[in-house]
């Protein structure tokens, strides 16, 4: 169990913390809730030891770790992103080397003091190794590192090559490898794409150890924890279950805290007015006096706290423009020797609500840009409606801010119809409240100068929003204040976002680019994901009865009478859709032959050879599986036999045997490599 027993904590007159207590157990998924400011990460750094509180104690079992996941990317170089990955191991590293120590006194010492020193030490060495899992570290990593989206090319690369989003990443992969008891992560999702997120979702749903985490997501929220705790004016309260969970408890709490507040209330005034009324009556004096006894015993509520919104976002009027807002007509889309976007046909209509979606690298913000006009087209036509007025939102126009000018006069100047009452309003939805507003926009954080160019771009008169990554820098309050006001807007919006929970309330389209091409799904992000799901399982299904009823020796004579490909295709470059529908919102055709009417076209035969591929690829899977359970196995019974006290006094083969024992570890990892290998090969035949 981890432990807070009266932690204060104090930064200048602002008390943060003052007496708190609090306990979680080692296997608690703990989510921290609550306004900017309010103390989420200097609980966490004080839990992580990254600084100590200036009062109380936390206390935590012995032998057990915690690790701490800050906002910042750390500085990273000279060290592969494998190598640094493993170096978050240097403590395991630093056994291993004793371990060999150790050996090497016991082949030198029979018996005697020395003899039995190291043999006990030795005990103790190898079980933290194996409790660590050290030998199977390198597969480990790999595996955490293609979770989180690196390639098998990326690993050999420098760190020092990559952002500070992707270092983020990396920072994130060495504290999963190192897996300590207690893990504290501040906002480990800001820099993962959807991908990424739900394979860390599975991830830390079956982590062993104890997770306290900061977040913005609350779908990460609720997928992760079990617990909630509201930090707000200095005190810990806990909730029971996830975010929607903690906000439908919260609110039931106010309601009745709020209640026996006001009969409180009722009951001191009254008890107040009879005090009032017969406080100089002789009669009255015994009655008076019972009356004041009992109000100082009375242990006075505090009014419950507010539920502290931010000002709604109120844009100014805008014009109704054309109803095809924009027309891509054979777009193509070429950086040198790499195509993004090969002949894409695009159509968006007036008031669609579009979710862009796709892994990291698939071409969403290449997209944006070609839509707002910033990126020429390789070829093809773009074609904008009459009337549009395009208000389109990146990071870097942060970088475009007067840093001379105050947060209020940047956006002031930038407004378009606005009063000073609704741009001091914007300004407080984008977390830019009281004296923040005032600041130049020369001293503003890189988050809050984002917050303040996306202000700038909803203060203009558009009637098409094009938003890529709005919502980074805000919290959960702050998102959902903009979430209602795109749901107002009378225009038309597409949006890139990693935060589900907007694209799925705001989107009624979402269209996924990548590979070239753009898929459209008419429906919400839910919608998307159960269509994507949906074709999957069809595609396993169908390639499971093609294996079944093709055996390896029939694949060649079938693929001799095999029919055309009877997928539906729309235009060129815009792929049909999950609903059947490509990118300009037209149905698609499909044209399946029966095998007996034509002889095998080239796509059919690629198609039976993709087949005999996946076929062999299963087999050698499943012979890969069991090579690695027996070895398993083979191992876990010689790390038995090294773990008896009495081992090398038994044993005259025991460095035989604890080479065996190493050997096999690394044939494992060898095994496991290629297993991945193969997965990894799958994968880009999928795509």
């Amino acid at each position: 169990m981890l432990a807070l027993d009266k932690v204060s904590k104090f930064y200048g007159g602002r008390t943060i913390f003052d007496g708190v207590s609090w306990s979680m157990a080692d296997d608690a998924r703990v989510g921290l809730v609550g306004l900017n400011g309010a103390g989420k990460t200097t609980l966490l750094r004080m839990i992580g030891e990254v600084i100590a509180p200036d009062g109380g104690r936390i206390a935590r079992p012995q032998r057990t770790s915690v690790g701490y996941l800050p906002q910042d990317a750390p500085e990273m170089s000279g060290r592969s992103v494998l190598d640094e990955t493993l170096s978050a191991l240097s403590e395991m590293q630093a056994h291993d080397r004793r371990r060999v120590e150790l050996e090497e006194i016991l082949a030198e010492h029979h018996s005697g003091p020395e003899h039995d020193a190291a043999l006990a030490e030795l005990g103790d060495v190898l079980s933290e190794l194996e409790r660590h899992g050290f030998y199977e570290a390198e597969s480990r990593a790999k595996a955490v590192l293609f979770g989180l989206g690196f390639s098998e090319a990326d690993l050999a690369r420098d760190v020092a090559e990559f952002s500070g989003g992707i270092r983020m990443r990396i920072a994130l992969a060495k504290l999963l490898v190192r897996r300590p008891t207690f893990l504290m992560l501040d906002e480990p999702t800001n820099h993962l794409d959807l991908e990424a997120r739900n394979w860390l979702e599975d991830y830390l749903a079956n982590y062993p150890g104890g997770i306290i985490l900061v977040s913005h997501d609350r779908y990460f929220l609720d997928r992760v924890t079990d617990r909630t705790v509201e930090v707000a004016r200095g005190r810990l309260v806990e909730y029971r279950g996830g975010y929607t969970a903690y906000l439908a408890e919260r609110e039931q709490r106010r309601e009745i805290e709020q209640a026996a507040y006001e009969n409180q209330r009722a009951e001191i005034e009254h008890m107040e007015a009879f005090i009032s009324r017969f406080r100089y009556q002789a009669s009255k004096a015994k009655l008076v006096q019972s009356r004041i006894k009992q109000l100082e015993k009375i242990e006075r509520l505090e009014p419950p706290d507010g539920i502290e919104n931010p000002p709604a976002i109120r844009f100014p009027q805008c014009e109704r423009g054309a109803r095809r807002v924009f027309e891509l007509r054979g777009a193509v889309k070429r950086y040198g020797g790499i195509t993004v976007y090969s002949g894409v046909d695009l159509t968006i209509e007036r008031g669609a609500r579009i979710a862009l979606v796709g892994p990291n690298g698939a071409g969403k913000s290449t997209m944006m840009k070609m839509l707002a006009g910033i990126e020429p087209l390789t070829a093809g036509e773009r074609l904008v409606g009459t009337g549009i007025e395009i208000g389109y939102f990146a990071q870097n126009l942060a970088e475009s801010l007067d840093y001379g000018k105050t947060a209020l006069k940047e956006l002031s100047d930038a407004a378009d119809g606005m009063t000073t009452a609704e741009i001091r309003g914007l300004l407080g939805a984008m977390l830019f409240s009281g004296d923040d507003a005032l600041k130049l926009a020369g001293v503003l954080s890189g988050g809050e100068r984002a917050r303040l160019a996306l202000a700038k771009v909803l203060a203009h008169r558009n009637n098409c929003l094009l938003l890529d990554e709005p919502t980074n820098n805000l919290d959960i309050v702050a998102k959902d204040t903009l979430l209602e006001a795109l749901r107002r807007f009378p225009g038309t919006v597409v949006i890139v976002s990693h935060d589900r929970y907007l694209l799925n309330e705001l989107a009624t389209e979402v269209i996924e680019v990548g590979q070239g091409h753009a898929t459209r799904y008419l429906g919400n992000y839910d919608y998307y994901l159960a269509k994507k799901a949906a074709a999957e399982s069809a595609a396993d299904a169908a390639n499971a009865r093609a294996a079944k009823a093709a055996p390896p020796s029939a694949a060649a004579p079938r693929a001799a009478a095999g029919g055309a490909d009877s997928g539906a295709r729309g235009a060129p470059g815009a792929r049909s859709g999950s609903d059947g529908r490509s990118a300009n919102g037209a149905a698609a055709g499909a044209g399946g032959r029966p095998d007996n009417q034509h002889p095998a076209t080239p796509r059919a035969q690629d198609a039976n050879q993709r087949r005999e591929r996946e076929r062999r690829a299963a087999r050698r899977r499943q012979t890969l599986e069991g090579d690695i359970g027996r070895k398993e196995n083979e191992r876990a019974a010689l790390g038995e036999q090294m773990n008896d006290p009495n081992f090398y006094l038994q044993r005259a083969d025991a460095r035989e045997l604890i080479a065996a024992y190493e050997r096999l570890g690394r044939e494992i990892e060898r095994l496991y490599e290629e297993l991945m290998g193969l997965d990894g090969e799958a994968a880009a035949s999928d795509a």
